[in-house]
């Protein structure tokens, strides 16, 4: 197989990590995926991770004057377990079957452009999932019925915040506020007699729990710095929930503050 030019290396490697951060991929396991790539095409490759950007250093070990650079700008969108596994899975068949660079660009944007699952059957999946979980967690049947509505209307309420792209923050705000106040509306109509379990399972939708996850298998992989910063955003994030809760509590009668 002929060496790939290295611009051409480089826009294939630059969108395949792009994706496989905009998806929620750990930092080590992108690391090992395209490090692997780019070891069968005959270049060396450095990834420097933070939370909003991602460097790429890319070398030809016979000519060190050959090399890129670029500071890639992290986007994040919809969680993708399977995407995460094919990419993976596609960084395997490249090494092992030795793909010219045309190949493994075509495989790439075809595994991408896979039609997806529509996203109102991940919100009605999450919303089943958090009635559930408030019965778990001691809540009455009220409270499920209670919990599938105020996660319908969160999650969609989140899912257009970031169509638009306004500001995580504010939509953890925002989401929080409204799922808590249709939870207290909800007890105040006597759908529930859990209220304390209502309120805190209204807002469970907005847990950033793949986040923390990733930070801690970050740090276990000595990816301080990417993992630390997670920590810090996941800190915010709790921060903006409770405030959204709290404007709740604040605008009610809710008996907690009693």
């Amino acid at each position: 197989m002929k060496k790939p030019d290295i611009q051409e290396f480089s826009n294939f490697i630059i969108d395949y990590v792009s994706t496989m951060v905009s998806i929620g991929t750990y930092s080590s396991r992108i690391n090992r995926c395209a490090r692997r790539i780019a070891d069968i095409y005959g270049y060396y490759l450095r990834l420097d991770f933070s939370f909003n950007y991602t460097t790429i250093n890319i070398i030809d070990p016979n000519d060190y004057s050959i090399s890129r650079t670029y500071i890639v700008k992290n986007a994040y969108n919809f969680i993708d377990f399977g995407l995460i596994s094919n990419l993976s899975a596609l960084s395997w068949a490249i090494y092992d079957h030795v793909y010219d660079i045309k190949v493994a660009k075509r495989c790439f944007k075809k595994l991408i452009n896979t039609k997806q699952r529509p996203l109102y059957s991940y919100i009605l999946i999450q919303s089943f999932g958090n009635a559930a979980f408030s019965r778990l967690f001691g809540g009455d049947f009220g409270t499920m019925f209670l919990i599938l509505f105020t996660t319908l209307i969160g999650a969609s309420l989140k899912a257009l915040l970031m169509k638009f792209n306004i500001d995580t923050r504010i939509q953890y705000i925002l989401c929080s506020f409204i799922a808590s106040y249709i939870a207290f509306l909800g007890v105040g109509l006597n759908i529930t007699k859990t209220p304390e379990v209502a309120l805190g399972s209204s807002i469970l939708f907005l847990i950033p729990g793949v986040f923390f996850i990733n930070s801690v298998l970050d740090i276990l992989k000595d990816y301080i710095q990417v993992g630390l910063s997670r920590i810090v955003n996941i800190i915010i994030f709790v921060c903006c929930i409770a405030i959204g809760l709290y404007m709740t509590l604040t605008l009610s009668n809710f008996r907690l503050l009693q």
